[in-house]
Formats: C-alpha cells, structure tokens, sequence
C-alpha cells in the first residue's frame, strides 16, 4: 500500500498543466462567442429579440466552461472506470430521439430529445464518449490488434449500432464522422492496413446507400454535381456563405457591419457562422482563428507525444475529432463538399455542440498534462499506425 501510494504522488508530480493552450481554448471560444453575436443578430431579432441567441449561448458556454475544467481535472483513472457506464448511456441516448416520446422533430430531423425545456443532442456528446472507449478497447488488445484486424470486431459492433441509430435520426454526416473517426482510431492503433482498406470499402458502400436512400440527399448530391443549376434551391446555402465570404476581403466589412448575416445566409447562426465571420473579419480574422486552432493541436500532440499509449491513442483520436469536425464545416461554407449539418467548434450555436467541444478539450488537457510514467510499452506513429516495443 505504501509504495501504491508513493507511485500515485509521483505521478501526480508528474502532472503538468498547460496553461498556453488552455489561454488559446478561451480566447478562440470569446472569438466564437463574440462572432455568434454579430453574425446572428439578424437571427435574433427575427427569433425572440437581439439578444435571445447570444444571451443562452453565453450561459451555455460558460457551463461547458465548467463542465471543461472538471473533466481537465479528474484522474485519467477514474475517466476509464466510468467509461463502461458511460458507453451505455451513450448508447441509449442514441435510441431515445427515435424510439422514445423525448425525441423532438427539428427541421425534418429527430436529433434531439427535450426534458421540460431542456434539449439535447445525444450524438454530440457521444462523438468524444466513442474515441476514448476505442482508445481503452485497443489498448487492451495492443498485441493482437496488429497481427489481427478481426480482433476489434466487438469495437466494430458498437460502431455500427451507433452510426446506425445517428442515421435514424436524419443526421446522416455525423453518421459517416463516426465511422472515420473510427478507421482513424484502427490506423493508430496499428490494425493491418488490408483490414481498413476493407473496412473502408464497406464504409463508402454505407455511405452510398445512405445517400440514395433519400430524396433529398440525392437533390443535395445532384446540386453540388452541377452547381449552376441549383443556385437558388439547395445551394442557396453555400452561395449565399461565398457570397459572404468574398465581400468580406482581406480585411473584412468591421465587426458588426456585415449586411449579408442579416437575412441572406439560411441557418447562419449554426452551419454557417463562419460565412458571416469572414464577412466581417475576412482573411486576417479567418488567419487568427486557423492560427489559435493550430496552436491550440500542437500544443495538445507535444503533451500527449510523452503520456502512455492509452493517452496517446485517446487524445490523437480527440485531435482528429475535433480537426475534421472543423475542415468539414469550413469545407460546407466554402462549396468544397455537398451542403451537411455539422457545427463549427467554438462557434455555433447550440448547448450540446459547445459541450461536446469543452467535454473534448478538458479530456485533451487532462490526457496532454498527465505525464505518468509508461509501464510497460510505448507508442510511437510511424507509416504503418503504431509501432510496439
């Protein structure tokens, strides 16, 4: 017991708080704020008032301010206790939008479920919930893994189940987001590259399936195809954000005076918060944020570049979440890809987006400062995924 305890000191000595990138985190969340504010106001006024959106996205944020600090704090220990009783809550949660009277149907989709005036959505927290269960699972099974891909077939059961109850819900991007995260996690953990081409192949067959089983993700496809034909039907959207996009310029219109996020972006203070941004920050201001945002994952991989392979796999995981997430969107906004529903981090609004950003962010804190001593093996990233000693 004592030298338990003495082992349980040292590491906590071990443990180092980065206060850089925390500082980064608060300060790309106020521009986020502050941008939701001023891009949104249109929104709002037509919604409730001028300060109806930023006045809940304000309370909002700073909850998952706190639930940020709490999560940066508890021991990475206790996080993977929980983490069994978490997956199943994760997992009913997934259910209760479409098979349970919780659910509430929002613009042709059940995401949601509403507790009195409460509304969350369960697909969001789950997103972060999945990459440290897959983290915990490989590390598990680390030796087998790398001679075997079929020994993540349990790991790939819960995978479907979820991308498959998400899809359910008419949420079909963040359906496809679960299962890249997922290969992602494989080709860190060092799986055999044959077995994810594989995966990969079915993976695209799901999404092509997925896209035809809908009408109006075939019109969504189809536009984006030929873009010239559809401008003013469904890629109202994404004209409307270049439109914003390219008056704002190099320098932008000035916060506050862009005109276009009064009522020509549709959905402006989600998906498309970064169209008005630009709008009114332009070039400068979009260099500031991907400037914060790139600092924000080095500083988190420098941390996570000396922890045990469990923090490793947990927080490049978390990287990658949070990394694609924010290339997708900005990809929508910008005509890259066909028009999806995917917030921006830090940016839009919604209760259940900004604490699955904080949720992610304090776990990647927690897992970048704890320097715990590596007991028994080391991962390292190399061409194949993971190298073991």
């Amino acid at each position: 017991m004592q030298k338990e305890s003495r082992t349980d000191r040292q590491d906590l000595q071990q443990r180092q708080t980065d206060w850089q990138m925390i500082a980064a985190i608060i300060v790309l969340s106020m521009i986020g704020l502050f941008a939701l504010w001023s891009g949104s106001i249109g929104f709002a006024i037509r919604n409730g008032g001028p300060n109806s959106i930023i006045g809940k996205q304000a309370i909002l944020y700073a909850v998952s301010l706190v639930f940020m600090a709490l999560v940066a704090v508890l021991p990475v220990r206790f996080l993977r206790g929980v983490l069994p009783f978490v997956v199943a809550i994760g997992i009913v949660g997934l259910a209760l939008p479409v098979f349970s009277p919780l659910g509430v149907m929002i613009n042709n989709a059940r995401r949601w479920i509403r507790i009195g005036s409460f509304t969350l959505q369960p697909s969001e927290l789950w997103k972060p919930v999945l990459v440290l269960y897959l983290a915990s699972f490989l590390e598990k099974r680390k030796e087998h893994i790398v001679e075997s891909g079929m020994a993540t077939f349990p790991a790939l059961v819960l995978v479907g189940l979820s991308a498959f109850l998400i899809y359910l819900q008419q949420d079909f991007s963040t359906s496809i987001l679960v299962v890249a995260i997922a290969l992602a996690m494989l080709y860190l953990a060092g799986t055999p590259l044959v077995f994810i081409a594989s995966l990969g192949f079915f993976s695209l067959l799901y999404g092509g399936l997925m896209i035809f089983s809908s009408q109006y993700r075939i019109e969504r496809l189809v536009g984006f195809l030929m873009p010239d034909h559809h401008a003013h039907t469904v890629n109202y959207q994404m004209y409307s954000a270049l439109r914003a996009i390219r008056a704002g310029g190099l320098w932008g219109k000035g916060i506050g005076l862009g005109s276009l996020k009064i009522s020509s972006i549709p959905e402006v203070q989600s998906d498309f918060i970064f169209a008005a941004f630009v709008e009114e920050a332009g070039f400068i201001g979009v260099t500031v944020v991907l400037a914060l945002w790139a600092f924000i994952m080095v500083r988190a991989g420098k941390g996570l570049a000396r922890t045990d392979y469990f923090s490793k796999l947990a927080g490049f995981g978390l990287i990658t979440l949070l990394s694609s997430q924010m290339l997708l969107n900005l990809a929508v906004v910008t005509g890259i890809v066909p028009t999806t529903g995917l917030a921006l981090p830090f940016f839009s609004s919604g209760g259940s987006a900004a604490l699955m950003t904080s949720i992610t962010c304090g776990v990647l804190i927690n897992l970048s400062g704890s320097h715990e001593r590596i007991a028994h093996s080391e991962m390292s990233f190399v061409m194949k995924g993971a190298a073991h000693d």
